[in-house]
């Protein structure tokens, strides 16, 4: 009977190492393809942040921009208004 034991021991104590290691090597790939997704992920992420940010500083230059041109819009629309206002002046002394 302890004979018995000790060849079943020394069969299964062999494999199930074996088997721990296999599992243990497996995990360890597993985890290695998930670091690398997830550095993929964060490296889309740090591209798709950098394009957002390109495009907040298009936006406020566009904005900038735009405001830039209605304020030569309004200037403009001042110094017609003068204008007609001196020629109505000038028509009415004549």
């Amino acid at each position: 009977m302890k004979t018995a034991l000790l060849v079943l021991f020394a069969i299964l104590y062999p494999t199930i190492s074996v088997l721990n290691l296999f599992s243990d090597y497996k995990t360890m790939k597993s985890n290695n393809d998930l670091m690398k997704e997830i550095h993929k992920s964060n490296d889309l992420f740090d591209s798709l942040l950098e394009e957002v940010q390109a495009n907040k500083k298009l936006t406020e230059a566009v904005q900038h921009k735009a405001t830039a041109q209605d304020n030569f819009m309004w200037e403009s629309i001042v110094i017609l208004a003068k204008r007609i206002h001196n020629l109505e002046d000038n028509n009415y002394v004549k």
